[in-house]
C-alpha cells in the first residue's frame, strides 16, 4: 500500500541523494516544482536547494517517524511513479528520460495544481 516514489539529487562528482516517500509517490513532479518555485533564489547552492526540495516533501508531517527517508539509494518506488532526477549543478530536471531546465519543467507543469 502508499504511492512510494523518489526524487533524485545530484550534484557534480558526488554520489546521488534521494528523498524517498511512502504516501507522495504520485506528486513528486508537484512536489519538485512548488520546491524550485520557492527556492529560485537558491538554484545554484545546491546544499540549500535540496534542503528546500525535502522540505517541500515533508512540508506539514516533517514530525512523523516514518514515510519519509533520505538515503544514497534508490528506496521502494512503484512502477507509475516516476523517479525524478535533479541535476543542481547543470539546473536540468529528468523525468522518463525528458530533460528540461528548471525553467522548462516549470512551465511544463502549468495548469497542474498544488
Amino acid at each position: 500500500m502508499g504511492s512510494r516514489g523518489n526524487i533524485v539529487i545530484k550534484e557534480e562528482g558526488r554520489t546521488p541523494i534521494y528523498f524517498y516517500t511512502h504516501w507522495e509517490g504520485y506528486r513528486v513532479k508537484e512536489i519538485l516544482r512548488d520546491a524550485l518555485v520557492l527556492g529560485r533564489s537558491r538554484w545554484g547552492d545546491e546544499p540549500y536547494l535540496a534542503r528546500i526540495i525535502f522540505c517541500e516533501m515533508v512540508r506539514d508531517q516533517k514530525d512523523e517517524l516514518t514515510g519519509f527517508g533520505i538515503s544514497t539509494y534508490e528506496g521502494d518506488n512503484d512502477a507509475e511513479n516516476p523517479i525524478v532526477y535533479v541535476d543542481v549543478s547543470n539546473n536540468k530536471v529528468t523525468v522518463n528520460h525528458l530533460t528540461q531546465t528548471f525553467e522548462e519543467f516549470i512551465k511544463s507543469m502549468e495548469g497542474i495544481p498544488k
